[in-house]
């Protein structure tokens, strides 16, 4: 695709060219550790194989205990049970999904009610993003991560951990879930500056095929 498309014959103010480029800055990195983060964690959908295999495993040939050690191992406690493998499943998947999501939000890969948003001119879809992401994703992933806060410590000050023998250390899953919405705040602030860029700098535009990649 040739940029030439997104040019008009006045050249762009110094000011937007500028503009773009230090809002480009700052997206790259908040976009970036997103991306980065989220291919990592698809590995995740192969331990979450595994432990639902064992699992199965375990549970069909009636194999309650798997392992026993003296004294406790930080996460699992003093023995690996069946309750261990099946609880490692939600946490897992948990993780995947909080750490996933960023992700998918910067390949655009999310759902999306699309029945206008595909007819609209990409300056209009890139302002749609940014007001959405301003108005509604930041403030719920900022009110909601705040308001988890003392939820997460009232688990590490209690010591909470499985009642049925799985895991142990349970503000560790508790506290994924500030984690991941912060790092989707993050994810939304770097669109927010890349949305700007592209504004300002129709001829941006030209990369974004890849970067849904």
């Amino acid at each position: 695709m040739n940029s030439s498309r997104y040019q008009t014959d006045t050249p762009l103010p110094g000011w937007r060219l500028q503009g773009a480029r230090w809002c480009s800055i700052v997206a790259c990195p908040l976009i970036g550790v997103g991306r980065w983060l989220g291919r990592i964690s698809s590995w995740l959908v192969l331990a979450v194989m595994v432990a639902v295999l064992t699992t199965v495993v375990m549970n069909a040939m009636g194999i309650n205990e798997l392992m026993r050690w003296d004294g406790k191992v930080f996460l699992l406690g003093e023995a690996v049970t069946i309750n261990t493998v099946t609880e490692m499943q939600w946490h897992l998947f948990g993780l995947l999904t909080l750490i996933g999501a960023s992700y998918a939000m910067h390949a655009d890969t999310h759902v999306r009610v699309d029945m206008l948003h595909h007819s609209m001119s990409r300056t209009t879809q890139h302002w749609v993003e940014i007001v959405g992401h301003t108005l509604m994703l930041l403030p719920f992933c900022i009110l909601v991560a705040w308001l988890s806060r003392h939820m997460v410590q009232m688990s590490f000050i209690s010591g909470e951990q499985s009642n049925y023998g799985g895991l142990t250390d349970r503000y560790l899953i508790k506290g994924a879930l500030p984690a991941g919405l912060m790092l989707l705040a993050l994810g939304a602030l770097g669109q927010i500056f890349d949305r700007l860029a592209r504004i300002m700098d129709p001829a941006r535009d030209v990369e974004e095929s890849s970067d849904a990649g």
